[in-house]
């Protein structure tokens, strides 16, 4: 699992570095994972690439604060790539409904053990360009994930390159 996620991390920054003018944003990501499960913030990363203006590539990680269950601590994290479907796309507002797939992790304190779903996104969102380069978004997905699922509402801060 951790050269998985060295290699996400690895395509990430290459994908940043090679980024053309104006297709490319990446930044912090601050979200909450609402289900039974987790409950509990979570900070990450987000990129997102612009394929045409009606269409932007979202791919984000984000770690969701330990959880206590009696004795054991769990860590949980997922891993997202979502489609925008900017339905409105003007110089400084973009609002889009949102399809993508989901890899949620709970990673087990003491014992190591782990147990990962993949699931699916769908929610909406928006985003504001704050002056040339800067970013915010809005954004409220619902993670399908079997035995499971969760309303994910996050803020993102993102430069644009």
């Amino acid at each position: 699992m951790k050269k998985f996620l060295l290699v996400v991390a690895m395509a990430f920054i290459a994908s940043v570095s090679f980024a053309q003018s104006g297709k490319w944003a990446a930044g912090i990501n601050l979200g909450y994972g609402c289900a039974s499960d987790i409950s509990k913030p979570s900070i990450g990363v987000k990129a997102l690439y612009n394929i045409s203006d009606q269409f932007t590539l979202a791919p984000s990680f984000n770690y969701y604060f330990q959880k206590k269950y009696y004795d054991l601590k769990v860590n949980f994290w997922d891993l997202n790539c979502n489609l925008h479907w900017n339905v409105v796309s003007k110089e400084n507002v973009r609002i889009y409904p949102l399809a993508g797939i989901t890899y949620l992790d709970a990673i087990v304190s003491g014992d190591g053990e782990a147990d990962g779903k993949f699931g699916a996104n769908l929610g909406a969102g928006g985003q504001l360009n704050i002056g040339s380069n800067w970013a915010a978004s809005l954004e409220v997905k619902y993670q399908i994930i079997s035995e499971t699922a969760q309303l994910v509402p996050s803020l993102s801060l993102m430069y644009r390159f």
